[in-house]
């Protein structure tokens, strides 16, 4: 990761930048998310407040800035609500701008995203869903400690073509 990129938890006054990133990432990438450009490029930055938090709150965004303050890369963390999954949270929606990736920024924003986890009292492990075709992603994540445990076919349709969604687990 170079030198001058700072990892910290977003704040209220990030949130344009975030949606920013999170709209070219929908453009460049459409196959890794859930939601659509045309619908999500329509929503104000105000949207994604909810995602905001700070240990030990069960929710957070950890983003990677530049020197000059821009946005390379965010990834969410969102725990269940529910009593019978508070031990589990969800690695939500990581973006890498296309031009900062390759550059150590993912597994910097995974290493420290794991810090803050291992900070909300009670977690015991973490999921996500990644596309199976992305194996950059897929190794990204391995590396990080997650490990394969199933996978949703057809779990995402762009442009009439289906992409695979690879489950992953780590336990902490």
């Amino acid at each position: 990761m170079p030198a001058d990129v700072t990892i910290r938890l977003l704040t209220d006054t990030d949130l344009p930048a975030y949606k920013a990133l999170r709209d070219v990432g929908l453009q460049h990438d459409p196959e890794a998310f859930t939601s659509d450009f045309d619908t999500a490029s329509r929503l104000p930055p105000a949207t994604y407040a909810t995602r905001l938090g700070q240990p030990p709150q069960d929710h957070f965004i950890l983003g990677a800035f530049d020197a000059s303050g821009a946005m390379l890369g965010a990834v969410v963390c969102q725990r269940h609500a529910q009593l019978k999954k508070r031990h589990e949270a969800e690695l939500v929606g990581m973006i890498i701008a296309p031009t900062a990736r390759s550059q150590g920024i993912g597994k910097a924003l995974l290493k420290e995203f794991d810090t803050l986890v291992r900070k909300l009292p009670g977690l015991e492990q973490l999921v996500l869903s990644v596309t199976a075709s992305n194996a950059h992603a897929v190794k990204l994540y391995e590396n990080a400690g997650f490990v394969r445990y199933g996978l949703q076919p057809r779990a995402i349709k762009v442009d009439n073509a289906y992409h695979d969604k690879a489950l992953m687990i780590k336990e902490l």
